[in-house]
């Protein structure tokens, strides 16, 4: 009970600072730059509603802060599941930097942040691996935080130019593959196991790569190159892609014949342990 409790309390204060270092950080670029209107009202709320949402999650999920394979509890959030946390609630932070960039010299601001949230997607698992401490929730956060940053991030990019059309079409297919899968999965056998795959953490690491070299572009000295740089990069971001969606393709498969199985197993056990019929 004392460690439930531990784990709670240690959830609730997480993310409670993670909501004041975002709400003082974006208070700072505001009265540093002068903006002025709704714009900070409407970050207050899109990120008190973020981190409600998480935090209300990760409370009915609680049971899930245990290490993998010794299923040992935690009694407190670590740090790679905190990285997690914040690479997930820099959302808003990030979209509305991307808005007020195009009325307020913020690109380095943006550049900077933008790339310290992407470096979180190799630090919590580097840091889970090193420590012998990978966790179940950091599995579902860790996909959660991937798949919520490049949707925000891929729709303010294509809207402002900074991504060709046809690669956000492909991002969004590849949002969208992970989605229908996950979602079949869990109707089809009433729970869904996270699976982090080579070629799924690669298609995240380039796309994020691409869109830190995109911002640059934002920068008058390195608009040109940064442009050229960023068009052929889509190439190769985008093959990798590809490939993940294959590589999901054949992962959805393989999960729907383990269902399969385990369902077969099970109808026979039931069969066996079934007793005689009384004409028999």
């Amino acid at each position: 009970m004392k460690r439930r409790r531990n784990i709670v309390i240690s959830i609730i204060s997480s993310m409670l600072g993670l909501l004041v270092f975002h709400t003082g950080f974006f208070l700072f670029i505001v009265r540093s730059y002068g903006i002025s209107g709704p714009v900070l009202p409407r970050f207050l709320l899109s990120t008190v509603i973020i981190h409600i949402s998480l935090l209300v999650f990760l409370l009915c999920m609680r049971r899930k802060f245990y290490i993998i394979p010794s299923s040992h509890r935690l009694v407190h959030v670590n740090i790679a599941n905190l990285l997690t946390m914040y690479r997930l609630t820099a959302t808003p932070t990030i979209l509305f930097l991307l808005i007020l960039n195009q009325r307020y010299p913020l690109v380095g601001i943006l550049l900077i942040f933008t790339s310290a949230a992407f470096l979180t997607d190799l630090l919590d698992g580097l840091i889970s691996r090193k420590t012998g401490q990978t966790t179940m929730i950091g599995q579902y956060l860790d996909s959660m935080a991937d798949y919520a940053v490049l949707t925000v991030v891929s729709i303010a990019f294509v809207y402002y130019g900074l991504i060709s059309r046809w690669f956000f079409a492909l991002v969004l297919a590849r949002l969208l593959t992970q989605f229908a899968s996950q979602g079949f999965l869990l109707l089809y056998q009433g729970h869904v196991r996270p699976i982090a795959s080579p070629l799924g953490k690669a298609s995240i690491f380039v796309t994020m790569t691409l869109y830190a070299l995109a911002i640059l572009s934002l920068l008058e000295r390195a608009r040109s190159f940064s442009l050229v740089v960023t068009r052929v990069f889509e190439l190769g971001a985008a093959g990798v892609i590809i490939a993940s969606i294959v590589e999901k393709g054949f992962i959805l498969h393989g999960e729907i014949q383990r269902a399969r199985r385990r369902k077969m197993f099970a109808r026979r056990a039931q069969q066996a342990e079934a007793p005689p019929s009384a004409g028999q």
